[in-house]
């Protein structure tokens, strides 16, 4: 039918050893309107479920740096979602487990700060349902 979109397929799983420090943070799309001269607004709620994100953090060796920035362009930066499980006890390479698995896609650039000998990768991931 012309106009659906079709659901999101991971392609790939991201590599448990890349990611250890992160903050999580759900939020509820919400859609403000108004702004009435009395202070009040008016709110629409854009989702029926909450939206994890998760900003990530870690100091990597170059070969680490190497593999993240490779799976960063295997899923064309932000374009392709794939499997991530914050809880290491969870991992499975290859996805099929689904206990603590999210279906997420970056969100932004990969970004690296130098330093000696290591290198401090950041990076946010968004869930898509």
């Amino acid at each position: 039918m012309p106009g659906n979109v079709a659901a999101a397929v991971a392609t790939a799983v991201m590599p448990s050893s890349l990611c250890s420090v992160f903050r999580e943070t759900r939020a509820w799309p919400v859609r403000e309107s108004g702004g009435y001269a009395d202070g009040r607004y008016q709110a629409e709620v854009q989702a029926e479920a909450s939206r994890n994100a998760w900003e990530i953090g870690k100091l990597l060796t170059f070969a680490q740096w190497l593999a993240l920035s490779a799976f960063y362009e295997t899923c064309n930066g932000a374009q392709r979602p794939f499997f991530w499980y914050p809880n290491v006890a969870d991992y499975d390479p290859t996805g099929s487990y689904t206990t603590g698995r999210y279906l997420v896609r970056f969100d932004g650039a990969l970004s690296r700060t130098y330093r000696l000998g290591r290198q401090e990768a950041s990076l946010r991931l968004v869930e898509i349902e």
